[in-house]
């Protein structure tokens, strides 16, 4: 009697297991939080590598922090939104991290009005923005309306 309920419980086991299991169609989902992009900065005004200066600084100096792996950075005039991932560990203190970052390009860069986020999906955006800027398939007009709609994001999310 004893050996048929253990025999039952490890059949129902490995029928929870298996339901479970997954054939490997979601495992880039699960690791898009992991990747890192890279993208070079760009400018919207200009869309070149030529004319990238504040831009590849303000990189390098989100990139100093060690929660930061990943950043994202588009410019449009005298507004710079700057994007990023937070190593999985340090995302308790997401807003913490967030609030020093502004504070410290502030400081650094002077006239320059930076819109910073660790939001994963203000993230995407910026990188799909970057993406179609570096490869010239989007007018500056649209380039412009997609960075507004960016920072109204954003904006509603804080």
């Amino acid at each position: 009697m004893m050996i048929r309920l253990c025999l039952q419980l490890l059949f129902i086991f490995t029928l929870f297991l298996s339901g479970c299991a997954s054939n490997g169609d979601g495992k880039t989902e699960r690791l898009a939080l992991l990747k890192e992009t890279n993208p070079k900065p760009m400018d919207i005004i200009d869309a070149t590598d030529s004319k990238i200066g504040d831009e590849e600084a303000v990189k390098k100096e989100v990139t100093k922090n060690d929660h930061i792996y990943d950043v994202v950075i588009v410019k449009n005039g005298k507004e710079m939104l700057v994007a990023y991932k937070i190593k999985h560990l340090h995302r308790f203190r997401m807003k913490q991290i967030e609030k020093k970052l502004t504070k410290d390009l502030n400081e650094k860069f002077e006239g320059i009005h930076f819109i910073v986020s660790s939001d994963y999906k203000i993230f995407l955006e910026a990188v799909r923005l970057n993406k179609l800027l570096r490869e010239n398939e989007i007018p500056r007009e649209e380039a412009e309306k997609e960075f507004k709609q960016i920072v109204e994001l954003k904006e509603e999310k804080t």
